[in-house]
C-alpha cells in the first residue's frame, strides 16, 4: 500500500485567484491522505482511495505505517489546525487497514509537531520511535528542534525525547533514524547549514548528542536513512546539492543515494536517483522487497504549481555499482 498527501481545493478562489499564488499552494492548503494498492510489487496499482479524510481546520499530512510483530498496523499522521498548531495522531488496524480504531492524539508538546513519511521504526527491544521536529510557533524566524516520540507499549502511550537535537538558523528538522549494530541510534536531519548533519543516541532516543556535519552537501530538504536488509549496510537518500544564497540553501535536485558500509561514518557510491533540472524531487521513502528497492518521492516543476508522486524500482545491486 502506497500512501501520500493529496492536496485539493475546497473553495473557488483556490483555483481561480491567479494573482495570489501563496494563497493557492503551500503547506497550509487543504490536504487528505490517499492510497493505492499494488499486488505485484509496484508494477501496477489500484484506483485511489481515501485513507484519512481531512479532520483538521487546515489539513492532515505526514503518514507513517508500522506493522507490529502481532500483525497489527499503526497509522500516524499530523493534523494542522492553524499556522501554530500541528498535532500528531494515531489509529490502529487489526484487519489490514480495512477498519480502524478511533484516532487519538499522541503528541504532548504544544505548538508545531512535524513528522515525515516512512520514518517510523521499531527497535530490536520493541520500542517504537516516531522521529519528529518541534517548534513553538510558525512564521518568519521559525526555529525547530529534532526529537523522537517513543513508545514502549506498542504505541498505547508516548513520550518525547528529553535531550533534543538543535542547530543554528532554523534549527534541526525532519530527522530520519536508524538502529546500528550495537543498539545505538543514528539520526540524519534537515538543516539550513549546507550539509547533512548527524546525531547519535545511546539510550534508545531519549537523548541525543549535539549534531555534527557528515560533510555531504545538502540544501534544506530531508535526508532519509534506511538499513538494507540483505547487506546490513545503510542507504542514504537526499538532495546532493548546495547553494547557501538560495532560499532553501540549494535546489531540491538532484535526488541522490549513497551507501555506508561502516554505519554512517563514511559514505560512498553517490548516484543520482533523479536529476531533472528545473524540477524539485524530494521527500523520499524506500521499501525493500527481496532484491529490489522501491523508491517513492514527490516531483514538480519549480516554475509551475503542482507535484506528482514518482516511483522508481531499483535492484539493490545498483546502489553498489
Amino acid at each position: 500500500m502506497l500512501v501520500w498527501c493529496e492536496y485539493y481545493a475546497d473553495s473557488p478562489s483556490l483555483v481561480t485567484d491567479i494573482t495570489d499564488a501563496h494563497h493557492r499552494v503551500g503547506d497550509n492548503m487543504p490536504c487528505r491522505i490517499s492510497a493505492k494498492i499494488s499486488t505485484d510489487v509496484g508494477r501496477s496499482w489500484s484506483d485511489t482511495f481515501m485513507l484519512q479524510d481531512n479532520i483538521g481546520k487546515m489539513n492532515v499530512k505526514h503518514p507513517n505505517l508500522l506493522r507490529l510483530p502481532s500483525g497489527e498496523i499503526l497509522f500516524t499522521y499530523t493534523v494542522r489546525n492553524s499556522v501554530s498548531d500541528l498535532r500528531i495522531y494515531m489509529k490502529r488496524s487489526n484487519d489490514e487497514c480495512e477498519t480502524w480504531s478511533d484516532s487519538r492524539q499522541i503528541s504532548s508538546l504544544s505548538g508545531m509537531n512535524f513528522t515525515n513519511c516512512d520514518h517510523i521504526l521499531q527497535l530490536r527491544s520493541g520500542r517504537i520511535l516516531l522521529p519528529a521536529h518541534h517548534g513553538a510557533f510558525h512564521g518568519r524566524g521559525d526555529h525547530y528542534q529534532a526529537l523522537c516520540y517513543y513508545s514502549d507499549d506498542d504505541g498505547h502511550t508516548w513520550q518525547p525525547s528529553e535531550v533534543r537535537m538543535d542547530l543554528p538558523k532554523r534549527g534541526a528538522e525532519e530527522p530520519s533514524v536508524v538502529e546500528l549494530q550495537d543498539g545505538s541510534l543514528l539520526a540524519v536531519m534537515r538543516n539550513s547549514l549546507g550539509s547533512v548533519y548527524k546525531s547519535y543516541s545511546n539510550d534508545s532516543g531519549e537523548s541525543w548528542t549535539p549534531p555534527e556535519s557528515t560533510g555531504l552537501a545538502a540544501p534544506a530538504s530531508p535526508p532519509l536513512v534506511k538499513p538494507i536488509p540483505s547487506t546490513g549496510d545503510l542507504l542514504l537518500v537526499w538532495n546532493h546539492n548546495v547553494d547557501l544564497d538560495h532560499h532553501h540553501q540549494g535546489d531540491r535536485n538532484p535526488l541522490s543515494a549513497s551507501i555506508s558500509k561502516d554505519e554512517g561514518q563514511t559514505w560512498e557510491n553517490i548516484k543520482d536517483i533523479e536529476n531533472h533540472v528545473g524540477y524539485d524531487s524530494a521527500y523520499a521513502a524506500v521499501t525493500f522487497v527481496d532484491d529490489e528497492a522501491l523508491v517513492t518521492y514527490y516531483t514538480g516543476s519549480t516554475s509551475t504549481y503542482g507535484e506528482s508522486v514518482m516511483l522508481k524500482i531499483f535492484l539493490i545491486d545498483w546502489f553498489y555499482q
